[in-house]
């Protein structure tokens, strides 16, 4: 049976959110026992209450496009964090639905007046996922996020105010740390070919704090902000590169080489990201990486070699 089937009252989706909860724990105890991620899902414990309760916005200045495959607790603990941390803009919340089976599937019951979108193309994975939720936002700018994040206080305003006090700037990414606190990247840039040079890898999260924002090459698509119809003219995201990996690369190599239009990381503006756990590390994604690697240096060797 669905479960949205036995919800009859407020009461039950109480009992779902706890039970949620309880299954997160379980899952710790897992990652804990095999020494596999265990810090990561004591974090996101100590962040989730599941009490999030949004408005709907007549009228968003950003849409914050969210790509999700099942993991609902992790999805909801992001999800409070946005209510707590985006105060003072009118902003609406999609959640890019992927096809989840978990409660994923049924998530504006928990959280009303957010939007689900389903991937109903076919074809799974980032890619199509986020082209076809973008495509029916109402938002003026598109805030992309990794689900396996956290926000943290005024990310959304230090974004939004680069981008609109400067509009040669295409792309603003945010700051990535890890749960210790520690920079996993704030932008990157390529040094010769493919090779990357990650800016403040490892560094302490106040890294370049004093600077309004920091050219690169690309951020990582994991929480980038950019204006929806230039997104639009730009072509959307490359299908080439479908399910992922390097559409992110491409899209600020086709705004800074095709529009004038540079990709900057703002150091303020400030997420937590749990890198390495969307994807698996098996031999899949090596080729997968491998494969749009190849095609990301096709397209764009001009500009690489130089």
């Amino acid at each position: 049976m669905n479960f949205i089937d036995i919800i009859n009252s407020e009461n039950d989706i109480e009992k779902l959110k706890k039970t949620a909860i309880e299954n997160l724990g379980k899952l710790y105890r897992v990652q804990k026992a095999e020494k596999r991620n265990a810090d990561i899902y004591e974090f996101i414990l100590g962040s989730v209450d599941l009490s999030a309760d949004f408005e709907f916005c007549d009228n968003p200045k950003v849409s914050i496009v969210i790509p999700v495959k099942n993991n609902f607790i992790i999805t909801a603990a992001l999800l409070q964090s946005i209510k707590k941390n985006a105060k003072g803009i009118d902003y609406e919340i999609i959640i890019a639905d992927d096809n989840s089976t978990d409660e994923v599937s049924q998530i504006e019951y928990f959280f009303p007046n957010i939007k689900r979108i389903v991937n109903d193309t076919g074809i799974e994975g980032f890619v199509y996922n986020m082209n076809n939720a973008i495509s029916k936002a109402r938002g003026e700018y598109i805030f992309a996020l990794n689900n396996y994040t956290l926000t943290l206080p005024g990310f959304l305003t230090e974004l939004l105010n680069v981008m609109e006090r400067d509009k040669s700037i295409g792309i603003a990414g945010a700051k990535n740390l890890d749960i210790q606190g520690l920079i996993q990247e704030c932008g990157v840039n390529f040094e010769k070919a493919l090779k990357i040079n990650i800016i403040g890898q490892y560094e302490a999260s106040t890294f370049l704090d004093d600077k309004e924002y920091i050219d690169c090459d690309y951020c990582s698509g994991c929480s980038i902000l950019f204006r929806r119809d230039i997104w639009e003219k730009a072509g959307k995201f490359d299908i080439n590169y479908a399910p992922a990996y390097y559409d992110d690369s491409d899209f600020a190599f086709n705004l800074k080489y095709n529009f004038g239009l540079k990709t900057v990381c703002v150091p303020k503006a400030k997420i937590y990201h749990y890198k390495g756990m969307t994807y698996d590390s098996s031999d899949a994604k090596s080729l997968l990486l491998r494969r749009n690697g190849a095609i990301f240096y096709k397209k764009w060797q001009k500009y690489l070699n130089s």
